[in-house]
């Protein structure tokens, strides 16, 4: 039996994470490498996205004692990780995936590519 290989349109935008899940990926992410790589004493940059600005991240953010840098939604002038984020998107939808491994795997390929320069320039 012969396999089609499909194409699939996939959209990472965190816009469909809800509030519950990115608090949960700030508690057991943003924390442990903030506390690893500045001791605690570091500003969150990011935009005033749904889920970023729900009630429940936002009172996590402060119960942790977090300072989060405001920027406007879908800005990349004013929030470079934007530059990144569409680059990764664009990577990943030329890929062949056909289920959640691959898309993961694209990422962690994508992930491996990013160097120091690329961030800077």
């Amino acid at each position: 039996m012969h396999e089609k290989k499909i194409k699939l349109k996939i959209d990472l935008r965190f816009s469909e994470i809800i509030s519950n899940l990115y608090r949960q990926i700030l508690s057991d992410y943003l924390i442990p490498f903030g506390e690893l790589k500045f001791d605690s004493d570091f500003k969150l940059h990011q935009d005033n996205d749904p889920k970023h600005s729900s009630v429940l991240c936002k009172s996590f953010l402060a119960l942790n004692e977090i300072n989060w840098i405001k920027s406007p939604p879908k800005s990349p002038d004013l929030n470079p990780i934007e530059l990144l984020w569409n680059e990764m998107k664009t990577f990943v939808r030329k890929k062949m995936v056909f289920n959640e491994s691959d898309v993961m795997l694209a990422v962690k390929k994508f992930e491996s590519s990013i160097t120091l320069e690329k961030c800077i320039n």
